[in-house]
């Protein structure tokens, strides 16, 4: 037995299916900008950190210690756990007097497309 749809039907149901279709092929959307501009210490360093080990953080290939009083900010400026980095990231960092990493930004995708943090 077949449904019998009236044509303006047919059409908005089409539509429907067509955008949604669409929307599954379409790359996700970037995050929204939040308005937050951070102005990172100009003498923090930039590399690509690795997901945190048992207090070790290694950035660019090199392992350094995390400092007792570490501070792991991500994206929107939040501190964050060391466990919540699961996938190498672009950050900014400091080290302390002793050479274990005290301060580390996770970057946006708009802050690593800065000249300053590639």
């Amino acid at each position: 037995m077949a449904l019998l749809m009236d044509p303006l039907t047919a059409a908005i149901v089409g539509s429907v299916i067509s955008s949604a279709a669409q929307g599954l092929l379409m790359p996700p959307p970037e995050m929204p900008a939040t308005g937050i501009v951070r102005t990172l210490p100009a003498e923090s360093k930039t590399g690509v950190m690795q997901p945190l080990w048992q207090g070790e953080a290694k950035i660019d290939g090199k392992t350094y210690m995390l400092s007792p009083g570490a501070q792991i900010r991500d994206e929107l400026n939040m501190i964050i756990f060391p466990t919540m980095v699961q996938t190498p990231v672009r950050v900014r960092y400091q080290l302390d007097y002793a050479g274990a990493v005290h301060r580390v930004w996770i970057l946006s995708s708009a802050e690593a497309r800065l000249p300053g943090n590639r």
